[in-house]
């Protein structure tokens, strides 16, 4: 008895004496003329003690790129793994300044979103159980959505999956109002990997912009600049007819694309 309680005595310095990686099965709806079509994939949330930083982005994103980074070290090359959903990454800082970074690898070169608006919760009494921890419940309007959250005071990192923090704990759990996003904590580990993802050359050169700056590029689909490179000549073809074609299928996929994938995380309207 002794041991287990001089275990729950020292569980917070635990957590302040490492790195900590909390992992999380996101659910979420791409197309919501079709909610029971339901993506899911694991995220990484790693929090950075000494820094009091923690980078947010998904578990093949992080092991696609240790994959290609140690295949470049021995001189082969190598692509990014297709089937990954979660491509971004955020990063938040020790003043919970947040990062926005756009997918790597990509046609376009990565951009550094700052994003400064800052999270107002409304916390109530309301308590559940989540992976053993004794969570309290909050809610908020964030970028266009109203998000209810679950939190606990066990783990004292005022931090969360995606861009979600400013709470008096960690966040366990958290969906919007039509439950097609959802985050779910499934456990929390020490940090084993010394691999850091923002380490990645493509982020250390990445130009970095404000919110209402990348409001108005996101506009347009990576589909979209496709096409523009095509029509400005930056993409080389065979041929006219190689071309033509080329451009037929993408403009299909833009259309597809604009009609189904219409429920992004975030529904960003900044003045």
């Amino acid at each position: 008895m002794k041991n287990i309680l001089l275990f729950y005595f020292l569980l917070p310095s635990i957590y302040f004496a490492q790195d900590i990686r909390f992992s999380y099965h996101y659910k979420f709806v791409t197309d919501t003329l079709n909610k029971n079509d339901i993506s899911d994939e694991i995220v990484i949330l790693d929090f950075n003690e000494k820094e009091k930083q923690s980078v947010f982005t998904g578990l093949k994103h992080i092991i696609s790129d240790s994959t290609m980074r140690a295949k470049s070290d021995k001189g082969i090359m190598s692509f990014p793994d297709t089937s990954m959903k979660i491509k971004y990454v955020v990063e938040k800082d020790r003043n919970s300044i947040v990062y926005y970074y756009t997918p790597n690898h990509m046609p376009n070169p990565v951009l550094k979103v700052k994003d400064e608006r800052k999270i107002n919760w409304k916390i109530s009494n309301e308590k559940e159980t989540i992976l053993g921890y004794i969570a309290q419940k909050a809610t908020t309007i964030f970028a266009g959505r109203e998000w209810t959250a679950w939190f606990t005071t066990e783990i004292p990192i005022s931090d969360g999956p995606y861009k979600f923090n400013g709470l008096p704990g960690l966040i366990l759990k958290i969906h919007d109002k039509t439950n097609t996003h959802l985050f779910e904590i499934i456990s929390v580990k020490k940090k084993k990997s010394n691999y850091v993802v923002l380490n990645d050359s493509t982020y250390k050169e990445a130009k970095q912009i404000t919110l209402n700056e990348y409001e108005k590029i996101s506009k347009e689909s990576p589909l979209e600049r496709y096409r523009n490179k095509a029509f400005t000549g930056e993409i080389i073809f065979k041929s006219n007819e190689e071309k033509q074609k080329f451009l037929k299928d993408l403009n299909a996929q833009i259309k597809e694309s604009s009609i189904h994938d219409n429920n992004p995380i975030e529904f960003i309207t900044l003045k």
